[in-house]
Formats: C-alpha cells, structure tokens, sequence
C-alpha cells in the first residue's frame, strides 16, 4: 500500500512539473513572435483596436488588429504591412512616409490621432489600450 501511495505521489509531482514547463516553453514562444515577454497568458487581452490610414484624398484603409499588452500606435501601424519610411529623434520615431505618400507633398504631413484626439508624444511612445481607434492622416499641419 506505502509503493502505491508513493508512486502516486511521484506522478503528481512529474504531472505539477510538466504543467510549470509547459507555461515557461509558452511564454519564451510568445516572446519570439510578438518581441513581448509576456508573464503568463492572462497578459494577452483578446480584444481588438482599428487602424485607419487616411491618405489626404478620399482614399483610407482600415484595419482591426489584435491588442496585445504594450502595443504602441506605431507598432500597430507596422502590423498593417504597409511600406513605411520613418525618422529617429530624441522624443521618438516619426513616420516620414506611408504607403509612397512622403511628409511635405502637396504641404502635408502625417498626423497621428487616438480616439480622435492628437497625443503629444510619438507614436512609439503611445501605448494602446482595449478598443482604442488609432487614425493616421495625411493632412496639412496644424502647428
């Protein structure tokens, strides 16, 4: 009875570290793909934000992509697949181009919006959360 007790004991406790593992091969999974590290699985939210390039002449594209924890505006922006040129500064990327349309042409520029409204930092700096509409417009500056 003692060597069925015992070896009971012994395939729970195999059983509890395949379980650890499994989550820990899991995580190192889900950092490769999305270059996040996530702590567990609770850390991906399954909700969707949307995207919506406006190139300044009627022409717009949207797109609805997966939120995941610590996705920035601009990171959503290359989730699209679009062709993007962008510019390093000390306060952040700024999207030079997008889809051939190049800041300056025709005296606009690529503005970024959140829920309609122009954050005051870049778009790499801006994290995202459930159901946020991130819209960029290529449109005449307002500063």
């Amino acid at each position: 009875m003692k060597k069925i007790i015992i070896i009971v004991i012994g395939v729970i406790i195999i059983f509890a570290g395949l379980v650890i593992l499994s989550d820990r091969v899991l995580d190192n999974v889900l950092e490769k793909e999305t270059g996040i590290f996530q702590e567990n699985q609770e850390d991906i939210i399954e909700q969707e934000v949307v995207l919506v390039i406006n190139y300044g002449d009627e022409n717009s594209e949207t797109f609805n992509i997966e939120l995941i924890k610590g996705l920035t505006a601009f990171d959503l922006l290359k989730e699209s697949g679009l062709t993007l040129e962008t510019k390093e500064y000390d306060v952040g990327l700024f999207v030079e181009a997008i889809g051939g349309k190049k800041n300056g042409e025709d005296e606009k520029y690529w503005m970024y919006y959140v829920n309609g409204e122009m954050p005051m930092v870049s778009a790499d700096k801006k994290e995202l959360k459930p159901g946020d509409k991130v819209e960029f417009k290529f449109e005449a500056s307002p500063f």
